[in-house]
């Protein structure tokens, strides 16, 4: 009796567990049919974001997901945003929870009041309504409950009569003074067309058409709102920030419009998303280049760069990153590694009371929400349950991730004066030692200038880690430590003294080479104080060499670099300082020409990132665009072509020099003499002292050689 009754108990727990098993279980690890899916995303880490996520603003007590600020309230959007998340994640706990709450405030059994507790407010958010219809409809594909999908299709035809007028997405079901790109959920409507049928497609054909009337031509970016005559920026009485331009609201557009391309290969949101990223990839290089705002003013965009918008955030990083998967360039996927490279970075706080104040770091309930939902859906972990059809099964593979490769070739030696680039000799690699997550392939100290093919590039391939976020704390007690990787270019021997541009009338810098990542050329000198400080412009991306000319005509605190004027110039195009340098103590662009010590690229990524450079040239040119003989710059003659290595062809040296073997002797020198053996690509390959006039080396290989000895050079053969 007592075996039956356990062995029956035993059925019913099965039963139980296997009403809450999910049948996607997170990770679902499923790369969608169009765009870029990451697919070496760490699934760990994604799950401790939602640990820290569930930890600070889930309160299941009264299932809310604290929001906006504080623990007084919540709004339908987070109770919507909370249960997709709960979704993927296969919490089926949190999503009862939180669907109870949807249901227990809703309008008339639709959507939910947009807010309630210590701020409550009526009527709907139509977003809110729209996510949530949706996560219904998934949830009744992962815990395979038809009660869901009953529920998602009631909410879709009350959205239809609620949300939605003339085909037109209105803010809520109470009002309509202006249109939000960002409730144009063109994937949520594909979705309620497949599965309820009606005249969806006119609500997304409608969308476009006000989409594309909102979307600024020069950079692709929408307004929070836009009115409803002529399109154009305006405020309503939902908005949530006070300025006008691309802030909170509209900075979900391009993932919406990443969303819909994932799932169906929506080409009106690729092309919606192309002009954000045709703007995006040479005005921000990386996703921690993103601005956390940008103002309308003047009928343009620019960044709004107050005190409360200039930093990195996950809703802007994340949102505006997002349209480059829709994109299948190779500089479009590479600027997506770094959105996630920032998300993965960025965590929220651990806890809702005192959020983003003090010392309860992290992001606050916004990003930090959306940070969850970008990383499901650029990782492969939010598919559309409800047809799996294109979704394909993967396994991460961090082999995949970007990650500093070695260089083929032969690495010349350091600082080598007889082996040089377009006449340069003096190269140089460095890389910090601090132990947070730096790499860099040639090692710091080194030379980053190989043989390939018979000639020499200057080459790199570069990691940084994460820049510390700044606090007055942390700098008092000196804990700030700031990655670095770069290869530099000294004019000189002596790295500190700088060369007279004016005096040898260079009006143009120009660098053939092609890198991958966020590569800032820098104009070195004797000016600047601080290091990282010099004026820069970040490199074109490219696959393939390109040749770019830099006008080094003074502007400000640098140079007009790809930009033609100075009166009003684009900042991205100009040689310049970066935003944390103190413009008092920065030199001007005409003070430091008159001591230019030399060059430097380096990868800079605040979140860290990898960079990586091949430079096949580099030619300073004079007024009428001819190249300015390196030797008047640096007072050295370098060979032209690494095959005949050294350049000098001296006299006979006094010195007997003989060959045995694989061994070069030399006799009768001065005593005292150094010995110098070079391959006939100009790197040493053995050294000696004739203390008595005398020595002996040994070369690696048979062939031929140039011998020094002392300042005379001879060529011997070792065959």
């Amino acid at each position: 009796m007592k075996n039956t009754f356990k062995v029956a108990i035993g059925a019913l727990a099965l039963t139980a567990a296997a009403a809450y098993a999910g049948q996607y279980p997170f990770p679902q690890n499923m790369k969608h049919p169009h765009g870029t899916t990451i697919e070496y995303a760490d699934t760990d880490m994604i799950k401790e974001h939602y640990k820290l996520w569930k930890q600070a603003w889930y309160q299941a007590s009264n299932g809310w997901v604290l929001a906006p600020e504080g623990t007084c309230s919540t709004v339908s959007e987070a109770i919507a945003y909370g249960m997709l998340i709960s979704v993927y994640m296969d919490d089926q706990d949190v999503f009862k929870n939180l669907y109870k709450t949807w249901t227990g405030n809703s309008v008339n059994g639709g959507g939910m009041n947009w807010r309630i507790g210590c701020s409550g407010g009526t009527g709907t958010a139509s977003d809110a309504d729209f996510d949530a219809a949706l996560a219904l409809v998934m949830a009744s594909k992962q815990w395979n409950d038809d009660s869901y999908l009953t529920a998602g299709k009631s909410l879709i035809s009350w959205i239809a009569t609620n949300d939605i007028a003339s085909n037109k997405i209105k803010p809520g079901n109470q009002w309509n003074d202006g249109f939000n790109p960002s409730y144009a959920t063109t994937a949520n409507f594909q979705l309620f067309q497949d599965v309820a049928g009606g005249s969806w497609s006119s609500v997304i054909s409608q969308a476009y058409t006000d989409l594309n009337a909102c979307q600024d031509s020069k950079t692709g970016l929408v307004p929070d709102w836009c009115s409803w005559g002529d399109h154009k920026p305006t405020l309503t009485s939902a908005a949530v920030s006070n300025d006008i331009g691309f802030y909170d609201d509209a900075a979900r557009t391009p993932w919406r419009m990443a969303w819909a391309y994932y799932w169906y290969g929506d080409t009106k949101a690729q092309a919606f998303n192309k002009k954000v990223v045709d703007w995006l990839i040479p005005s921000t290089h990386t996703a921690s280049g993103v601005n956390s705002g940008y103002a309308y003013k003047s009928n343009s965009y620019e960044a709004d760069m107050s005190v409360k918008r200039n930093f990195v955030s996950s809703t802007f990083s994340g949102g505006l990153g997002l349209a480059t998967s829709s994109i299948s360039s190779d500089e479009a996927k590479s600027y997506l590694g770094t959105v996630y490279r920032v998300l993965k970075e960025k965590k929220s706080c651990t806890t809702a009371q005192g959020c983003g104040e003090g010392s309860v770091e992290g992001e606050k309930y916004y990003p930090a929400t959306l940070n969850m939902l970008y990383l499901l859906l650029l990782t492969g972990n939010m598919p559309n349950l409800y047809n799996t059809t294109g979704f394909e099964k993967f396994t991460p593979d961090p082999t995949k991730a970007p990650s500093v490769s070695d260089i083929e070739g032969q690495q010349m030696a350091s600082r080598d004066s007889t082996v040089g680039l377009s006449g340069f000799w003096n190269w140089g690699a460095y890389h910090d030692k601090l132990g947070i997550g730096t790499k860099m392939v040639p090692d710091s100290g080194s030379s980053p200038l190989y043989l390939k093919d018979g000639a020499i590039y200057a080459e790199a391939s570069m990691e940084i880690g994460p820049e510390p976020e700044w606090t007055q704390e942390k700098a008092d007690a000196g804990l700030l430590k700031y990655p670095s990787a770069g290869i530099a270019m000294s004019f000189l021997s002596n790295d500190k003294k700088g060369v007279d541009f004016t005096k040898l009338n260079i009006k143009s810098l120009r660098v053939t080479m092609k890198a991958s990542g966020p590569i800032r050329m820098a104009i070195l000198n004797e000016f600047t104080g601080e290091a990282g400080a010099e004026p820069g412009i970040y490199v074109p991306v490219s696959g393939d060499y390109v040749a770019t000319t830099y006008d080094l005509t003074p502007c400000d605190m640098g140079f007009l670099g790809r930009d033609k004027s100075c009166s009003s110039p684009n900042p991205d195009s100009l040689i310049n300082i970066l935003s944390w340098v103190d413009q008092a103590k920065a030199p001007e662009g005409t003070q430091i020409l008159k001591g230019v010590t030399g060059i430097k690229w380096e990868v800079k990524d605040a979140k860290g990132g990898i960079g990586e450079l091949s430079i096949k040239a580099v030619e300073f040119l004079d007024a009428s665009g001819n190249v300015v003989d390196p030797e008047k710059i640096t007072g050295i003659k370098i060979s032209d072509t690494p095959k005949t290595g050294i350049q000098a062809v001296a006299a006979p040296a006094a010195a007997k020099i003989t060959v045995a073997g694989m061994n070069i002797s030399v006799e009768g020198a001065k005593a005292g003499s150094n010995i110098a053996v070079f391959n006939m690509q100009g790197k040493l390959v053995a050294s000696g002292k004739a203390i008595f006039g005398n020595a002996a080396v040994s070369v690696p290989s048979k062939g031929l050689y140039m011998v020094r000895v002392g300042n005379k050079l001879s060529k011997v053969s070792v065959k």
